[in-house]
């Protein structure tokens, strides 16, 4: 049976009990009393002992553990914790023709975030520039929006002060949270190698930083091979990745060697690293398998219901969505009542279930409010 343990109060109780016992005529009830005073520092001694005893059972289990010891529990198993990455885009700078900004110079947004130009910038004969840029520190706050405006650290000789984005900043994520790189650990212990199956492609997946989710198909798309699908639900719309599909084929006759770019690249590149030595791999995108949805007599409505609702339906699709997987139209209604806010809605659309081709994933698709 559980341990029960005692508070203070309890403590003080029984080691007052426990002190009169032993000296007959000992008042620990008087405010002044030194017995009181004795009692209560070895009550609050033995708190803090219990205390510390606490913490450190947390810290035997990686399910209660705290970070510093969550990662050593990581990397015990061979993980470790997934680092921010920084957002890159390019941007429009603005001033004198033929001047140039050096690679490195640096700028700012209104917030705060620092962008980096990666290459020298030239005015054109027009007195305008695009460049490619990176954000400084890694994080999702990089990930600016076109029209964005920037200020020079130090204006170089020629340029307008400000400058805007040109192209949306993309790759920005925040280091992995506690409770992914817990889910990774417990995966990790709960499914160990064994030599190539499922899980290990999968966990070797996870591990890309960025991948939230992976699903995986043996023996496609030929006896041998391996197909990857990742998703990156923090980082790009309904998780899909951005690229080329990506590939893998041992051996040097034709057909072998490697193909793909951008996310799906990117995971090849990772999990090669760690496939079996005679294994195909492919990494490829989902297609997305938008849902309309049509929401009649939503009561409390407003913009922010609205949102909320749609927000629901995003994340119900993380949890229950998987490459050719159906959709119950119960699991539909049971989101949008989860939303704040909502009082009563009526789901005319779907009608039914909705199925889902093979290679497809279910997204939210139009939300109408009739």
């Amino acid at each position: 049976m559980p341990y029960a343990r005692p508070t203070l109060a309890q403590l003080f109780d029984r080691i007052g009990a426990s002190w009169r016992t032993r000296f007959p005529g000992a008042d620990v009830n008087l405010r002044q009393s030194p017995d009181r005073a004795v009692v209560a520092v070895i009550a609050g001694s033995t708190d803090e002992d219990l205390a510390y005893l606490d913490w450190q059972k947390d810290q035997l289990f990686p399910f209660s553990a705290d970070a510093d010891y969550l990662e050593r529990w990581a990397t015990a198993k061979g993980l470790a914790r997934k680092p921010a990455s920084a957002a890159a885009g390019t941007i429009l700078l603005t001033g004198t023709p033929a001047e140039t900004a050096p690679a490195g110079a640096q700028l700012q947004t209104d917030s705060g975030v620092v962008v980096v130009l990666a290459a020298d910038a030239t005015l054109g004969v027009g007195g305008t520039v695009e460049v490619a840029a990176g954000v400084l520190a890694g994080g999702a706050g990089g990930n600016l929006g076109i029209g964005t405006r920037l200020t020079f650290v130090g204006t170089p000789a020629g340029f307008a002060d400000t400058a805007t984005v040109a192209s949306d900043f993309a790759g920005g994520g925040d280091a992995e949270s506690d409770a992914s790189l817990r889910l990774r650990t417990l995966r990790k212990l709960a499914q160990p190698s064994f030599g190539g199956n499922r899980n290990d492609w999968e966990q070797a997946a996870l591990a890309v930083p960025g991948v939230t989710r992976v699903f995986s198909l043996a023996a496609t798309p030929t006896p041998g091979a391996v197909t990857l699908f990742p998703l990156f639900d923090d980082l790009r719309a309904n998780g899909l990745p951005l690229g080329v599909d990506a590939w893998f084929r041992p051996g040097t006759g034709p057909g072998a060697g490697t193909g793909g770019a951008g996310d799906q690249r990117l995971v090849l590149d990772a999990v090669l690293a760690t496939r079996p030595i005679c294994a195909h791999l492919y990494v490829t995108a989902l297609v997305a398998a938008p849902i309309a949805i049509t929401i009649q007599g939503l009561a409390n409505d407003s913009a922010a219901v609205r949102a909320a609702i749609e927000a629901e339906l995003r994340r119900m699709l993380v949890r229950r969505a998987g490459p050719g997987k159906t959709i119950l139209r119960a699991w539909i209604g049971e989101a949008v009542s989860r939303a704040a806010g909502e009082d009563g809605h009526t789901l005319t659309a779907p009608v039914g279930n909705t199925a889902v081709a093979a290679g497809h994933l279910a997204t939210v698709g139009l939300v109408t409010y009739v």
